[in-house]
């Protein structure tokens, strides 16, 4: 899938929202318009011994996580005339913006998505113990 950068923005907590356009060409006039937000957040040593990732290890957060977590949505549209792909791949991303700007910009943002992943990971680990 071919991802071209449309857009960065810089969050007041420190991380970088990036706006990719996956948009493509399906058949005679007609698109897939499409775009991927998101957010690289690296597992510092001051955000893994925040008060939301207190209680967890840090070596085994890093272990199971890496050296950092994506956070990543996406927004799509199928069979879009040609001569609207333009004003409605601007509006996929304007209507990101404008709904989650805050909520992403929040400085417990980090720590409680890496909690969650590493929560989704717990999670699937004692149903599939061997994946």
């Amino acid at each position: 899938m071919e991802q071209t950068l449309i857009k960065t923005i810089e969050l007041s907590n420190g991380l970088n929202l990036y706006c990719y356009d996956i948009s493509r060409k399906l058949a005679g006039d007609r698109w897939y318009v499409g775009v991927i937000a998101r957010i690289d957040i690296p597992l510092t040593d001051s955000l893994l011994t925040n008060q939301h990732l207190s209680h967890c290890s840090v070596e085994e957060i890093r272990n199971v996580l890496g050296e950092s977590v994506r956070f990543q949505q996406k927004r799509e549209r199928h069979y879009i005339d040609e001569r609207e792909k333009d004003n409605l791949l601007n509006s996929l991303m304007d209507s990101f913006i404008e709904r989650t700007l805050k909520y992403l910009s929040h400085p417990d943002f980090p720590g409680k998505y890496v909690l969650k992943e590493f929560q989704t990971y717990r999670k699937r680990k004692t149903w599939y113990p061997n994946d």
